[in-house]
């Protein structure tokens, strides 16, 4: 036995057949719900971690072999707008057509249970790439304090939610920081239209008008600079501090530009305003990502030289 030629399937399993980790925290976050960590009432199982383990092994030798030996791909993760418990509908998500990234968009949550069991809880929604594990802020903690405008439940929660990226995204919903349940949706991708300039007060803009914008001396590759943020709180109450995010073209690698200031107060005709320092690594086209208070405001398109 010694002498003989190890089989082909002996020497595949020396390779990881991913291109990146296969374990992501949104695989770990699905299993997390499947395994029932954190029901609607808050139940939990104690076998959690050994199914966890269990399952992302699985999940590697499924994509190893099928049972003629050849490579098969894991399943594709598929589009759900609806989440169930036990067979019962606990709720929907609609978002408005054709559906970005890159810019915020309206959902409406229809939920379906009494709202006794929302009243006086803390409901948030995060949401989770499914390609890549990055997560965002889609809803902050908000107390639940009484029905939806017109109803006796909470059958019309709206919110506005941007979303960095596009692809397929897991948006958890969570009752006082507990799992209550989960959709998937599709995300189209984003325009790479370098974003205009636009004149407010003395000052000319780059950004999106009456929303988002920052004074804008150019962007070198490498080379650091001042750039004076503003925001119009036109649909939102904006508080916290700025975080500013870069994707480029062709990539979807977030990486971190700026981590810095709460916003100030009003200036050139916008409402808030933060001074920041920035620079990007490459030259090329840019997409800058400004979180206040850990919520994805709008996006804005750069052009960054040699």
């Amino acid at each position: 036995m010694t002498n003989m030629q190890k089989p082909q399937w002996a020497e595949r399993l020396k390779e990881m057949p991913f291109d990146q980790p296969h374990f992501t925290e949104a695989l770990r976050s699905q299993i997390r719900h499947k395994t029932g960590r954190t029901n609607k009432r808050g139940l939990k199982l104690r076998l959690a971690s050994i199914l966890l383990a269990a399952a992302a092994l699985s999940s590697i030798l499924l994509y190893l072999f099928s049972m003629d030996g050849k490579i098969v791909p894991p399943e594709p993760v598929k589009e759900r707008n609806a989440y169930f418990d036990n067979g019962e509908l606990l709720f929907q998500v609609f978002p408005e057509p054709e559906l970005r990234a890159g810019s915020p968009a309206g959902y409406m949550f229809h939920f379906t249970e009494p709202f006794t069991a929302f009243q006086g809880k803390e409901l948030s929604i995060r949401a989770i790439h499914i390609k890549t594990g990055q997560q965002v802020t889609g809803v902050p903690p908000v107390r639940i304090t009484e029905p939806s405008s017109g109803y006796d439940s909470l059958g019309r929660f709206t919110a506005r939610i941007a979303l960095p990226l596009g692809g397929m995204w897991m948006y958890e919903v969570e009752l006082d920081g507990e799992t209550y349940g989960d959709v998937i949706l599709s995300v189209g991708e984003p325009s790479w239209e370098l974003s205009p300039l636009f004149k407010s007060g003395s000052y000319s803009l780059r950004g999106i008008e009456q929303r988002v914008g920052f004074i804008d001396p150019g962007f070198i590759a490498g080379k650091g600079n001042k750039y004076m943020w503003h925001f119009w709180e036109a649909d939102q109450k904006l508080d916290g501090k700025l975080t500013v995010m870069a994707v480029k073209k062709g990539n979807n690698q977030m990486i971190g530009v700026f981590d810095g200031f709460s916003l100030g107060g009003a200036l050139n005709g916008a409402d808030r305003s933060v001074p920041s320092s920035m620079s990007l690594p490459e030259a090329g086209v840019w997409r800058l990502l400004p979180f206040v208070g850990g919520k994805l405001v709008d996006s804005i398109v750069v052009e960054v030289k040699e």
